[in-house]
């Protein structure tokens, strides 16, 4: 029980340490207190080593921005601009498509309907008379006179 409450008393001044690291520039800069905790706990040691060293690391890189930053605004949003404007070609190419469609539908409607119309009002083909010799009638056919009527005019003595 007595571990419990010295390690919850340590806990509590390890985040108060840490909270403290957040905002000072130096060690030196802390309170006597939080110095004699950062001399006692390894873990804050190493808190405080990796908070100092970010930001020395990080210290260099705002001068760095500083002289890209007049150009890397302009820079984005000319691209943005550009990818907008390839995206809304493509889009008015394809929006054309069932405009297109449907003038093609009205059209071809059209066509059909005018095509019908003159084949219907075209006048029946009738076969010429001068053009039967191919066709063979059985119903229509001239007959000539038979051998059996010209047998009874040579029996009449005619001869």
């Amino acid at each position: 029980m007595w571990n419990l409450l010295n390690r919850t008393e340590k806990q509590t001044g390890c985040s108060t340490l840490r909270d403290l690291l957040e905002d000072a520039s130096q060690i030196s800069a802390l309170p006597p207190a939080q110095r004699e905790h950062l001399a006692a706990c390894p873990e804050c040691q190493a808190a405080a080593d990796e908070v100092f060293a970010t930001r020395a690391i990080l210290r260099d890189l705002p001068s760095r921005a500083e002289l890209s930053a007049p150009w890397f605004a302009p820079r984005v949003m000319a691209a943005i601009a550009a990818k907008e404007s390839e995206l809304r070609q493509s889009l008015d190419a394809w929006a054309a498509v069932p405009r297109l469609a449907a003038r093609l539908t009205w059209v071809s409607a059209l066509a059909l309907l005018v095509a019908s119309t003159w084949l219907y009002q075209l006048p029946k083909s009738t076969p010429k008379p001068g053009n039967n010799s191919s066709v063979e009638s059985l119903f229509d056919s001239t007959q000539s006179g038979t051998p059996d009527d010209v047998l009874p005019t040579l029996e009449d003595g005619h001869d």
